[in-house]
């Protein structure tokens, strides 16, 4: 599985090449993952690198995660170390100019850890997962923007294979995350 997202990766970063030299693209994010199978709101963090051309193509490489995404350790909450990690690439097309609106599309890698606080079930997966969204990055002069950016994920992969026990939220993995962050360009 973990081959197949580095393909993904990779066959991405090949198709997008032809906009590398146009504009670099480091942005530092953080924000929320809400919604799915969350039950509200947790704070995420992250990093994307990116490439635009001068034209509306671009590639970005992201990595994000949400620390406890399915409750924290305490009376009402259940689980005691979770979390979910994603390592996405994804296709961009951006409307070109000082504001650049753009759509994103990609796939890569999404690792959820789920541990019981009784210690009665463990899940530690790797799946194949993919994300679609779009934003807004507001350049404030030639090379600083800030940036604002909503997407959803979903794990095409079954948490559960076996069967043993069903989650809250199911065996699939899915959630939108709403982050804002600043962009450097070069």
């Amino acid at each position: 599985m973990i081959r197949r997202c580095m393909a993904v990766v990779g066959l991405l970063t090949v198709l997008a090449a032809g906009s590398v030299h146009a504009e670099a693209l480091l942005t530092g994010f953080a924000g929320a993952a809400f919604s799915g199978a969350t039950d509200r709101s947790r704070a995420t963090y992250g990093a994307a690198l990116g490439f635009l051309g001068g034209g509306v193509f671009g590639f970005e490489a992201e990595f994000s995660t949400t620390p406890d995404f399915f409750g924290r350790t305490g009376q009402s909450d259940v689980f005691t170390k979770n979390d979910v990690v994603t390592l996405m690439g994804s296709l961009l097309v951006a409307v070109p100019g000082p504001v650049r609106v753009y759509g994103a599309a990609g796939a890569g890698l999404m690792k959820a850890r789920v541990e019981s606080s009784d210690q009665f079930f463990h899940v530690d997966s790797s799946d194949f997962g993919v994300n679609v969204g779009g934003g807004v990055i507001a350049y404030l002069g030639e090379h600083v923007g800030l940036r604002g950016d909503v997407r959803y994920f979903r794990d095409l992969s079954d948490l559960n294979p076996d069967g043993d026990f069903q989650l809250q939220f199911g065996n699939k993995l899915d959630y939108w995350r709403a982050v804002g962050g600043i962009t450097f360009k070069f």
